[in-house]
């Protein structure tokens, strides 16, 4: 069973000096990865950039990414026999083509890149492809979830930039204004890494069904998270919520814009599925739900593989 899964937080989480990528007490590891099936994993660099002094901001959040970066080339230089860096086509193909796990690295919080487009190229340079434009504090690029306001004009920038040089343009956390701009100004398709339907559970983090159809529209995917506030009430994950709002994505958007963001290592609460190993429960409550093995696939590994393929640079 190949997955791509578009988020997970483990490796801001990994302390390298004390514990092992291989096999930890997080909800991802090279274990479980490999036991899923996992053919690409979305790495985030979480770097909440509003919680650092203004004064500092910045340098504090690019030395946080540099931080994270030098986890993610550790880990991959550890194990280069199991795991593969995804910054192109070409690696991508190599991750199903070897059936070895591909660790693609992203940026939680596009603040990362402070007031300077130079440095979305910079961080490109450096492996990310994959770049979420806020978390939940207002930034450079924009305004977060249940905010007021859009796209600012270097956020507008950004995107472009990121559409030229090949980094997938994350809605995900983003204000509803920002996401209706990035549907404007975004010319290749765009994602919502780790998201639900607010028309399932209301919250703001969690699209509308116009949103739903636009990210379809664009060729992009939602990554469904798991993460209980954004499945339903009472602080548990449950399958259950999970098969209600995949089938009411599906019906806004189609089955094409299917995908797994499950959101590892940075959620809480109780979980149904804890780990990678686990995905397996919800195929098989979708599969019972009456999704067809086709979509299934799709919503596992080939939606998200398309969409890696269109916007991923060649080497």
């Amino acid at each position: 069973m190949n997955i791509i899964d578009f988020h997970c937080d483990t490796l801001t989480m990994l302390k390298p000096e004390k514990e092992s990528f291989e096999k930890n007490a997080h909800m991802v590891d090279l274990e479980r990865l490999e036991k899923a099936g996992v053919r690409v994993q979305c790495c985030a660099a979480f770097v909440p950039t509003g919680m650092f002094p203004a004064e500092s901001r910045e340098q504090k959040s690019m030395e946080e990414f540099l931080r994270v970066h030098h986890v993610w080339q550790d880990v991959l230089d550890q194990y280069p026999d199991r795991l593969l860096p995804v910054r192109s086509r070409e690696e991508l193909e190599r991750c199903f083509q070897e059936e070895k796990t591909g660790l693609l690295l992203t940026i939680e919080d596009g603040g990362v890149c402070g007031s300077n487009l130079e440095n979305v190229k910079k961080v490109f340079e450096l492996g990310v492809r994959l770049i979420t434009l806020t978390w939940n504090y207002e930034n450079a690029f924009g305004f977060p979830n249940g905010k007021d306001g859009g796209l600012k004009p270097l956020g507008i920038e950004a995107v472009q930039e990121m559409n030229r040089l090949g980094i997938l343009v994350d809605v995900s956390h983003l204000s509803d204004d920002g996401f209706w701009d990035v549907q404007k100004y975004s010319k290749k398709p765009f994602v919502a890494s780790h998201s639900n339907a607010r028309a399932v559970t209301g919250h703001p983090r969690n699209l509308t069904d116009e949103m739903i159809r636009a990210v379809a529209e664009s060729g992009g995917i939602i990554g469904l998270n798991f993460a209980p506030d954004f499945l339903g009430e009472g602080g548990v994950s449950r399958v259950s919520d999970m098969v209600r709002h995949v089938l009411h994505i599906r019906e806004k958007g189609g089955s094409g814009v299917l995908a797994l963001g499950s959101d590892f290592d940075g959620i809480g609460g109780t979980l149904e599925i804890g780990g990678p190993d686990q995905f397996v429960l919800l195929w098989e409550a979708l599969r019972k739900a009456g999704m067809s093995e086709t979509e299934l696939e799709g919503m596992w590994y080939g939606n998200g593989a398309r969409v890696l393929r269109e916007v991923l640079p060649c080497r």
